[in-house]
């Protein structure tokens, strides 16, 4: 198996610890989510690719803050107070050899490509890719935002819903069910 890593840098990192402030609001796009801050800047999140081998394209979360003058976003009650807290999660992007899944409508000489979490990664996966693939940031009162890479390339996706959230972290191993 060939390895790779595509992780959040550090700067990355830094932009998202951002986050633990207080929140002026957000505001939501197919490939991208900025969260304002009460301090006049905004945190923007988007989905950003690396081409790993050829025809294999693996995707991290990628964040920056900038500037918020004149922005306000959605208002997000249980995040403007401050006191957030944010897990980065690992997921992973592989390649199955030629022959080794079957799909309907592909040809036995078809590679598959897969995403998910470590865990889900197979034993005859010939390409992996380790990435940052999504966080969950959550507030004081215990509820929570999931932001993760989006199933079209270049997308990221955002979700409040708190059985989803949950689901997530479940899934992930960060909680019990």
């Amino acid at each position: 198996m060939r390895e790779y890593r595509f992780q959040a840098t550090p700067e990355t990192v830094e932009a998202l610890r951002q986050l633990r402030g207080a929140w002026r609001g957000m505001m939501v796009a197919e490939h991208s989510i900025t969260v304002v801050l009460q301090d006049q800047r905004a945190v923007r999140i988007q989905s950003d690719t690396v081409d790993v081998e050829s025809l294999f394209d693996a995707h991290r979360l990628q964040a920056e803050v900038e500037d918020a003058e004149g922005m306000y976003g959605v208002p997000v009650d249980a995040f403007a107070n401050g006191n957030n807290d944010i897990v980065l999660f690992t997921g992973v992007t592989w390649s199955e050899p030629q022959g080794a899944v079957r799909a309907e409508g592909f040809s036995a000489q078809s590679v598959m490509h897969f995403s998910g979490h470590p865990g889900q990664l197979s034993d005859t996966a010939e390409v992996v890719c380790i990435t940052t693939d999504a966080f969950v940031i959550a507030a004081s009162d215990g509820s929570g935002v999931l932001i993760r890479t989006g199933l079209r390339p270049g997308s990221v996706d955002v979700e409040r819903n708190p059985d989803k959230v949950r689901a997530f972290l479940v899934d992930r191993g960060y909680s019990a069910a």
